[in-house]
């Protein structure tokens, strides 16, 4: 099943000086792959939308919604995103998506993890003085490139088949 996002620009379409003016804004230099899927779809909800998350301990999880570039609800906005997750998530990533559980889907912008995709879980974000962790130990890699991501991505049903093979 080919990933779509349900509604396309949910709140509004965004420009490449939309883009440009988010990275001058941000410090940043966003992957040309995901300029692209913001021009074509800028936020939204994935179907389908559980992915694997190798190598933590939940195994996998359910995408909520894609941030986009606009002006529409506040929770799906990447300007936002990037506030609440400054000093939080390691620099060279950005959140680009949310998960059901308070967790976040980023992308790589710069070095060797651009335009890579990362899991970042919230619940090990701390450390044991209670510091915000930016070293990895909460960041799992989930795919080598955003296609890579969104062609990853399954329904329930896939996924329940999918563990009964592994037998879990």
């Amino acid at each position: 099943m080919t990933m779509r996002i349900e509604e396309p620009n949910p709140f509004g379409a965004t420009s490449r000086e939309a883009i440009a003016q988010f990275e001058a804004r941000w410090g940043v230099l966003l992957p040309i792959e995901y300029k692209q899927f913001l021009l074509s779809s800028n936020g939204g909800w994935p179907t389908p939308n559980v992915f694997e998350v190798p190598g933590w301990h939940g195994q996998g999880s359910v995408l909520d919604a894609f941030y986009g570039i606009h002006d529409g609800r506040k929770t799906e906005r990447l300007d936002r995103a990037l506030e609440v997750y400054d000093e939080r998530i390691p620099p060279d990533l950005i959140p680009i998506a949310d998960d059901a559980g308070g967790n976040v889907v980023c992308i790589g912008w710069k070095g060797k993890r651009r335009g890579k995709i990362y899991f970042w879980d919230h619940e090990d974000e701390l450390d044991e003085n209670g510091l915000f962790v930016t070293d990895y130990r909460n960041v799992y890699l989930v795919a080598k490139s955003l296609q890579e991501f969104l062609d990853s991505l399954m329904t329930h049903e896939e996924a329940d088949k999918r563990d009964q093979a592994k037998g879990k």
